[in-house]
């Protein structure tokens, strides 16, 4: 297998350590000779693609099981590689027909299954409508090298297994490793020894799904009603879901046979709740009572109420020893062991478990006093760092790369502020500013609630302004391809822009709440988006289609922002009060960092190394570990800050594009200022 060095970085950086208990699952299934059930846990799980067992499908000419199996790794549009991998298996498909002389039954494949392939491969499409023409297809010019399919079939194997080697989406994937005979069995005999233990993402998945019954059901074999308040308010809540979801579908039926059997028991405990329970079912709209008033449909109602119940579970005594197993550790319970290392009551005791002693350089740059730095960005050449300070762009440049000792100046016209949003009026609406710059430095998209600015940066002159609100811009992400621009609305939908043509070319609807957060993907052809809803999308960036969508266990929130590792298959996602790394092809969580004092994360981005740079509403700021999300350094406010300029909070940061340890950070007193590493060693709590 060919990989570079960056993705055999990615591969061991990234290993879940939940895999060494899927592996351990399908060495198991295959040492008992339940190969059937082998192979579908290997399709649902997506962990490992057996290529024994597709190349055995494609030399039996089990054509539709093989791109089964292929399908739940990889789908046609995906890539170029995924692309070719379909065409490979459908023209050998179309072959076997013709060579048995199945005419009928090849033009079925043609028209079903290769047509597709018309508009990508306009050379390749020729040739499969000549050998429909054709007596004796192996004296084709492009089969006669092979003459019979045996053999043709066999060539393609090799070429399958060359495009699955090629494509990304299969790294890490292709190789089993080495795991422990009987090692599950020895994992189950160390769980049960511990005692019977509470699944709580297995009860939390089976919530969002609505699955009240199993739900109840699971639950009741740890808890029953009457054992305390926490056990009644846990059954109280699954049952007023159970409830409402009843009257929402307008099955009155069931809804009252809930409220007389399963919720009368609560009336003694809590009357009011009963209470409202009842008028609830005289209602034709349900969402319009106080009650339900603040969820927006059953997603954000489940959400909410999984939230409550886990707190409610973790606060409950009887679950104390049910939770947690010593033998067997969940990757909740090792981000929760992680996050411990730095869970000291005070702040500086909490950081200097986790900080290395390192000098810092810092160069303030100031031009304004008094205006929020709302967004920062370095120019992806590095040599300059552009401000927006709430509607006017500032452009600080260096002679050459950015560092916190030469003085740069600012490129500017005469009129300081010639680089300005719209900002106010009628159409006007309150939010975040937010820029977007153009991974060639030649223009930029920027809003601040009012219409979207294009700026020439070569001339520093606004070129365009489009998409008056309402709905406001809220973020906005530039595909590095193409001329395509992805902003994100107030209103949640999500508008292409396409450069050239100056039009919207496609909407996309999903999300429930603002958009809060975008970013292409160069590698997967995809675009990933975060709303203020807690959802995450991402969406196929040929036809603008949905992929796929997971929801958040968290509190919504204004600011969720994404953005992509080097690798453009691991994305970071920052909220108030959690850092994690997701792959992006299954958005599977991987990685999470929860801060112990909570002090709201304010921003967070990857640095050119892979690093994660995080900023804090009081000025801290902690660098981690891209593999871990362990903290590595921390720079306490204090420390990079003037004593004698106006305290400046809820900073933005920016890592540089090409100098690992080099960072930019924008205050809301707008003060910026360039932070750089020195060789010497140092710590940077001692600083005065």
């Amino acid at each position: 297998m060919h990989l570079t060095e960056v993705d055999v970085l990615m591969v061991s950086e990234m290993y879940n350590p939940n895999q060494e208990l899927i592996f351990s699952v399908l060495k198991f299934f295959n040492e008992k000779g339940y190969k059937e059930t082998a192979h579908m846990f290997e399709r649902e799980s997506k962990c490992y693609f057996n290529r024994r067992y597709f190349e055995e499908m494609v030399l039996s000419a089990n054509w539709d099981e093989a791109e089964k199996y292929l399908s739940d790794f990889t789908q046609i549009d995906d890539n170029q590689h995924s692309t070719k991998t379909y065409f490979l298996i459908r023209r050998n498909k179309f072959l076997e027909a013709l060579d048995r002389n199945d005419r009928a039954k090849a033009l079925e494949i043609f028209k079903k299954d290769l047509k597709t392939f018309s508009d990508r491969s306009v050379d390749l499409y020729k040739e499969v409508v000549q050998l429909m023409t054709l007596d004796d297809i192996w004296k084709h010019d492009s089969l006669s090298k092979y003459g019979n399919l045996g053999n043709a079939s066999r060539n393609t194997v090799l070429q399958l297994n060359w495009m699955i080697e090629m494509n990304p989406l299969f790294i890490g994937k292709l190789e089993f490793p080495s795991i422990v005979s009987q090692s599950l069995q020895c994992l189950f005999n160390q769980r049960v020894e511990s005692g019977y233990c509470f699944d709580m993402k297995y009860f939390e998945e089976m919530m969002l799904s609505g699955n009240w019954d199993e739900v109840e059901k699971y639950i009741s074999g740890f808890t029953k009603i009457g054992d305390n308040s926490y056990s009644n308010d846990i059954f109280l809540l699954i049952r007023k879901c159970k409830f409402l979801e009843a009257l929402d579908r307008k099955d009155h039926v069931k809804a009252t046979e809930i409220l007389v059997n399963d919720l009368v028991m609560f009336k003694p405990i809590n009357g009011d709740f009963f209470k409202q329970m009842a008028q609830l079912l005289k209602l034709d709209d349900i969402w319009k009572h106080k009650s339900v008033l603040e969820f927006e449909d059953f997603e954000s109602l489940r959400r909410n109420t999984a939230l409550q119940l886990k707190n409610i579970i973790e606060a409950n005594p009887l679950f104390n020893s049910k939770l947690k197993s010593p033998s067997i550790k969940s990757q909740s319970d090792l981000d929760d062991a992680e996050s411990s290392k730095i869970s000291k009551t005070e702040r500086k005791d909490t950081y200097l478990n986790n900080a290395v002693g390192i000098k810092w350089q810092c160069m303030r740059l100031s031009y304004t006093e008094g205006y929020d730095i709302s967004a920062l960005t370095y120019t992806n050449e590095g040599d300059a760092v552009l401000l927006l300070l709430t509607n006017a762009h500032i452009l600080w440049k260096w002679p050459g790369q950015v560092n916190a000792i030469d003085r740069p100046w600012i490129c500017q016209p005469k009129d300081a502020f010639t680089m300005k949003n719209e900002y106010g009026g009628i159409n006007h609406e309150v939010v975040d500013p937010y820029f977007a710059l153009s991974t060639n430095d030649s223009y930029l998209y920027s809003a601040s609630g009012g219409k979207v600015s294009v700026f020439n940066m070569k001339t520093l002159e606004k070129e365009d302004s489009i998409m008056p609100p309402p709905p406001a811009a809220t973020c906005i992400a530039i595909d590095p391809d193409s001329n395509k621009v992805a902003i994100g609305m107030r209103n949640s939908t999500i508008k292409i822009y396409n450069r050239l043509s100056k039009e919207i070319e496609a909407e996309l609807v999903g999300h429930t709440g603002r958009v809060t957060g975008l970013a292409f993907s160069k590698a997967l052809n995809i675009l990933v988006s975060s709303g203020a809803d807690a959802k995450i999308f991402t969406w196929n960036v040929n036809r603008w289609k949905k992929r796929l969508k997971t929801l958040l266990l968290l509190r919504p929130t204004l600011y969720i922002d994404i953005w992509f590792h080097q690798d453009q298959r691991h994305f970071l996602l920052v909220h108030k009060y959690r850092l994690a790394i997701y792959r992006a092809y299954t958005l599977k969580c991987e990685l999470k960092w929860t801060p112990s004092i909570r002090i709201p994360i304010s921003f967070a981005k990857f640095s050119c190394d892979g690093q994660v740079y995080a900023s804090f509403c009081n000025g801290d700021i902690i660098i981690f570990d891209g593999s871990t999300l362990g903290p590595l350094y921390v720079i306490l406010g204090e420390v990079y800050m003037e004593k004698n300029r106006s305290f400046g909070h809820t900073p933005v940061i920016a890592a540089h594009p090409k100098k690992p340890y080099q960072f930019a950070v924008g205050l809301s007193n707008g003060d910026c200022y360039v932070i750089e590493k020195e060789e010497t060693a140092f710590d940077p709590l001692k600083m005065s």
